[in-house]
């Protein structure tokens, strides 16, 4: 039988179970808010994500209809 290192009876030799400790409800509020902000924060940074996404391929666009009207002018003589 496996023998305890420290002065606290095991369990099975009859010892008492562990106190649970509960989390108190302040506890649990703190919790909640620190996953919401954290969810809030992640849709905010994928928002901007896509926003400067569509901002570069806006500027991209308008960059190759400026190359293809500087090749259709040069053409055009």
């Amino acid at each position: 039988m496996m023998r305890s290192t420290d002065n606290v009876p095991l369990v099975e030799e009859g010892g008492q179970l562990p106190n649970h400790t509960h989390l108190s409800i302040w506890h649990k509020i703190l919790f909640f808010m620190l996953g919401l902000i954290s969810a809030l924060t992640i849709c905010v940074l994928i928002r901007l994500s896509n926003k400067l996404a569509a901002d570069a391929e806006r500027k991209a666009m308008m960059h190759f209809k400026e190359i293809s009207n500087r090749i259709g002018h040069k053409f055009d003589n």
